[in-house]
């Protein structure tokens, strides 16, 4: 009993002393690990996760998702997740909203972009509810990251340097020497080398004065970056040199992953092409457990480069052509991606500008007594213009009467041609429309019960329906502009068998919803001489019609018919057809 007792006080004496020594620089260091945490360290923590819930619980989980962001994100996002359900439990706000930070850069590095993106939104909500200025400064440096992210510099830049203002607030070195790599990144991307140079070496300096090494290797890896694309080869080598010695003791595969990436660059560079290729070979290794797109396809182009100054072409071309696989990967994945991460960033600027129009609000609500007088001023004056006007109307009103006598004709003919243009377009429009909303929604219900190759094509069959739909709107567009005299038609010799190919192409989606066939039954051969657009919206609306009418199951035909210099074309369904008298009646509208 006596050695439970103090196996108990042992252990929570440990745990006391690890968290005062890493607290310090605990709650603003984003991007370097928390120094003095050794993996026995980290075991002490484990085990402290067996006690009651309470606030020093929250804490352990907090450190050990940030001690596993870069070497195991998955176990960072688990601890994470924990982190944010018990300080939500227990109400611990400041913690609840430093959980949420830690959890949004363990699925960052886990490359979950939309869900850290609502980490980062749901801190900050907290920290500028309750006045958290530490956690804004942290919160608006990853806002800054994300709009780098997207490409949008200069927004990114705005974040950075309001993230900056915070952490001086503060006095926070270790927030500030992250705020400054990341603006030292995004100067990087607009090529901007000397802001960026200046901004790494800031952070280098803070990161040596506060004995950050894991920051330290980050900013030296970043600054050879510099270095390397200023030609500075000798420099570079040494500080990428540097980052490696510094991130290979914490096992950083992240940061060794990106370091050897640069080295072989700079290899390739200096001719060493031999070297080079090791240190790409040495970078895909290190990158297999984050699985960074990014990353493994420039080593890939790293590799095909070196291998084709090698004369090795067949290993040149494999290299080149896993590159260009991993590339049409990354482009799909950063399109969803970033649609995701627009429409969370443009919920944030709508809550910025409904703040700055309540504000707006109680300032006109205090300025109201001073600005009385100017609006019945106002209104006197418009009350005289609008006396003015109607004098001015009454006198000529005779006249325009008169000229609204001779236009009324005309008005009526385009209000017709107007008419006729809006039932075109609702008939067209509709069955593509649906088509797109009934696949749209076979996507959402079985998303999760479908295996991936039928999502991927429900997914292509959705995005050449709004392909096509893009089309006719084209169509109708030219079509408005004839009407209008804007344009005249353009005709030009067409192979009428491609051309109802093309057309049926864009009734297919409709076609398949109710399994209706559609067949081209045009000979090879038959051409003809007229405007291929106008041609397009006539046998489009045909086919539409045809697949209207048709039975589940039935079957469109497209027939042409050369009778001399003309050609005659018919679509044929196999519906239930209508009395002749109906079709007397639609062929003379």
């Amino acid at each position: 009993m006596k050695f439970q007792i103090v196996k108990a006080i042992v252990l929570n004496l440990s745990l006391l002393i690890i968290l005062s020594a890493s607290s310090s620089g605990f709650i603003s260091a984003q991007d370097d690990v928390l120094e003095g945490v050794k993996p026995s360290s980290l075991e002490a923590l484990a085990k402290v996760l067996e006690r009651p819930d309470d606030s020093v619980k929250v804490v352990t989980l907090k450190l050990l998702c940030w001690e596993n962001r870069n070497s195991d994100p998955d176990k960072a996002i688990e601890y994470g997740q924990m982190a944010v359900s018990l300080a939500n439990a227990l109400n611990l706000k400041m913690e609840l909203s430093d959980s949420y930070n830690r959890l949004g850069i363990a699925y960052r590095n886990k490359g979950r972009y939309a869900q850290a993106l609502e980490c980062y939104f749901n801190g900050l909500e907290i920290s500028r509810t309750h006045g958290f200025d530490k956690h804004l400064a942290f919160q608006y440096n990853n806002l800054a990251d994300l709009y780098n992210r997207l490409g949008l510099y200069n927004r990114a830049v705005e974040f950075g340097k309001r993230a900056m203002e915070y952490a001086q607030k503060v006095n926070d070195d270790y927030t500030l020497a992250y705020i400054y790599n990341i603006l030292g990144t995004i100067y990087k991307n607009k090529n901007e080398l000397d802001s960026a140079l200046t901004c790494f070496r800031h952070s280098l300096a803070l990161r040596q004065k506060i004995g950050y090494n894991q920051g330290i290797a980050t900013s030296h890896l970043n600054i050879g970056s510099i270095e390397l694309l200023k030609e500075q080869y000798s420099s570079s080598m040494q500080s990428i040199q540097t980052a490696i010695d510094l991130y290979s003791p914490k096992n950083d595969l992240q940061g060794i992953a990106i370091a050897y990436y640069y080295k072989g660059q700079l290899y390739n560079k200096l001719g060493k092409y031999n070297s080079a290729i090791l240190c790409f070979e040495k970078s895909l290794m290190s990158n297999e457990s984050f699985k960074n797109l990014t990353v493994s396809r420039d080593c890939h182009n790293g590799l095909a480069y070196a291998y084709a100054q090698m004369r090795l072409y067949e290993k040149a071309y494999n290299h080149s052509s896993q590159a260009t696989e991993i590339n049409d990967s990354i482009s799909l994945s950063q399109y969803v991606e970033r649609l995701t991460q627009l429409t969370e960033a443009l919920k944030y600027e709508e809550t910025l500008n409904l703040q700055k129009e309540r504000e707006k609000a109680l300032a006109e609500r205090l300025d109201f007594q001073r600005n009385i007088i100017k609006l019945y001023i106002a209104i006197i004056i418009l009350l005289a213009l609008i006396i003015g006007l109607i004098i001015y109307f009454y006198i000529k009103r005779a006249r325009d009467i008169r000229l609204l006598q001779a236009q009324r004709d005309e008005i009526n003919m385009l209000n017709s041609t107007k008419d006729r243009f809006f039932s075109i377009l609702a008939h067209d429009l509709k069955n593509q429309l649906t088509s797109i909303v009934t696949i749209a929604q076979m996507v959402k219900d079985k998303s999760l019960a479908i295996g991936d190759d039928e999502l991927i094509e429900l997914s292509r069959r959705l995005y050449a329906l709004g392909f096509a739909t893009n089309d006719l709107l084209e169509n109708v567009l030219s079509w408005i502009k004839s009407q209008g005299k804007q344009v005249v038609a353009r005709k030009s010799n067409i192979d009428l068998k491609e051309f109802i190919d093309r057309v049926t192409l864009t009734q297919k989606p409709a076609a398949e919803i109710k399994s209706v066939a559609i067949n081209n039954r045009v000979e090879p051969g038959i051409s003809i001489y007229s405007d291929a657009d106008m041609l397009s919206t006539v046998i489009r609306n045909l086919i539409s019609n045809a697949i209207k009418f048709s039975s589940p199951g039935g079957r469109v035909d497209v027939f042409a018919l050369q009778k001399g210099n003309q050609v005659e074309i018919s679509v044929t369904d196999y519906g239930v057809g209508m009395p002749k008298e109906t079709f007397l009646i639609q062929l003379n509208r």
